[in-house]
């Protein structure tokens, strides 16, 4: 399971290294794969990383929901349809799409973080910005959180 919370920089072609401890976790093949799309909720905006494997397993739990569903189709469109499958390089690194950067205003400065069978990567700012928010909001909504 992926947790924690690390700082990287992008280099000048773009590209980032996955935190030691990511890599890790996914695993020691000579050639490792994720997969990256845009988080298409409200809020954040961040790019979720997935370990092939969990990718399949969703892909899967989506080939289960109603084909011509208006929601389905939604969800598949904004999320499926932008993934891109990338190769760990030599140095642990990935080069994030432009498009999908962009999309979430990251430039230089990273943030990943774990949550659980994924991670995410911030632009640091919005990573920022995000934690003043939640501070401000307090832990009470968590309250009826149901594990």
């Amino acid at each position: 399971m992926f947790s924690g919370t690390y700082y990287h920089t992008l280099d000048e072609k773009g590209r980032i290294a996955i935190p030691r401890k990511f890599r890790e976790l996914l695993g020691g093949q000579s050639e490792i794969r994720v997969v990256v799309t845009r988080w298409v909720g409200r809020l954040p905006k961040t790019v979720d990383v997935f370990p092939r494997p969990e990718w399949d397993r969703l892909l899967e739990r989506v080939g289960d929901m109603p084909e011509f569903d208006d929601d389905t189709v939604e969800f598949r469109r904004r999320y499926v349809h932008p993934a891109h499958e990338l190769v760990l390089d030599a140095q642990g690194r990935i080069l994030i799409p432009p498009k999908l950067r962009e999309q979430i205003g990251l430039i230089k400065e990273a943030v990943f973080t774990g949550d659980g069978r994924k991670f995410m990567v911030w632009d640091r700012d919005h990573w920022e910005h995000q934690q003043e928010a939640d501070e401000k909001s307090g832990a009470g909504k968590l309250g009826g959180l149901k594990l």
